[in-house]
């Protein structure tokens, strides 16, 4: 056989090729050819991946088709997809066609309108196909999930990446079925307080279920000028208390180190406290800290705590 075959082949695929139906029927009984769908097969021996499926979706969803949900997001950008689809079923979408499942595809019609991308050529497993647009795949993946920490992360990784804007997402939640799209809403509420990252968006969860005063998510901080100086990931205006999350990857190298220390010192100055955390510290036990810490400023204030 060829070595230039592609691992998934259909019938129109085949001709192009040159290969006759006989010489498909002589792949399946000689060299481990697969029949994934009904005019599509896989042409090396083992279990059919992810990409098989996809491409076998594409093959019989036909034109306009694109894929969606976990798979397009893992596509789409670095670290946003959750670490494992929620469904083993690839979903492509189709403006055309019935509601079916075969193999491990499910091929969904769907009447309202879709954009799309095509990724890389460089891609490993799956070049040159067309996928959802980030808001629509984020939306998709987000029905099939059935917990809010994926789902808070994702969204917040898509955006951050600039994938797609917040009213980009809101717009897909009011498009989507509302069965099943009650995460996806915790998420973008979450996100609409002031939450920007994923650990951001984890810290609000804590402290909006602890014994803390009113506080603001990403708050500007000005000087004696009006000057805005900073932006407090966590601020308690009435304590002049400020949390910080600190990520690993913004404070790298030694420039971006400097500045956040004379941006602390600048508030400092100015009789706000600080206090800093890793975002692996944010879990269980976090808020107790924060607690104590802010009736600690609270006392040395001389000042109620709320």
């Amino acid at each position: 056989m060829r070595a230039e075959l592609p691992r998934v082949l259909t019938v129109l695929g085949a001709k192009q090729l040159g290969l006759s139906r006989a010489a498909v029927r002589n792949g399946m009984a000689r060299h481990g050819w697969q029949p994934l769908i009904r005019g599509v097969v896989l042409t090396v021996p083992g279990e059919p991946t992810r990409a098989d499926w996809a491409l076998a979706g594409l093959a019989i969803a036909g034109p306009g088709s694109a894929v969606s949900g976990w798979d397009a997001v893992r596509l789409l950008g670095r670290g946003v997809a959750p670490r494992q689809p929620a469904s083993d079923d690839v979903l492509v979408l189709t403006p055309q066609g019935l509601n079916r499942r075969i193999g491990q595809v499910r091929i969904r019609p769907t009447g309202r309108r879709f954009t799309t991308r095509r990724t890389s050529a460089n891609d490993p497993a799956l070049p040159l196909i067309e996928i959802a647009a980030a808001a629509r795949a984020v939306a998709d993946t987000a029905l099939d999930e059935c917990w809010l920490n994926p789902v808070r992360a994702m969204v917040a990784a898509a955006v951050q990446q600039d994938l797609c804007s917040v009213d980009d997402l809101i717009a897909e939640l009011a498009a989507a079925p509302r069965n099943g799209s009650g995460l996806l809403r915790r998420a973008l509420g979450e996100i609409g307080e002031g939450a920007r990252s994923v650990a951001e968006i984890r810290a609000l969860g804590y402290l909006q279920q602890a014994d803390v005063p009113p506080f603001e998510l990403n708050a500007p901080i000005t000087d004696t000028t009006g000057r805005v100086i900073a932006i407090a990931d966590v601020l308690w205006p009435r304590l002049r208390a400020v949390v910080e999350i600190d990520s690993r990857e913004f404070h790298f190298n030694a420039a971006e180190w400097q500045a956040t220390m004379r941006r602390h010192n600048k508030l400092a100055r100015l009789g706000y406290a600080l206090t800093h955390y890793p975002p692996s510290a944010i879990g269980p036990g976090w808020t107790d800290e924060v607690e104590t810490w802010l009736h600690t400023r609270a006392a040395e204030l001389g000042i109620p705590y709320r």
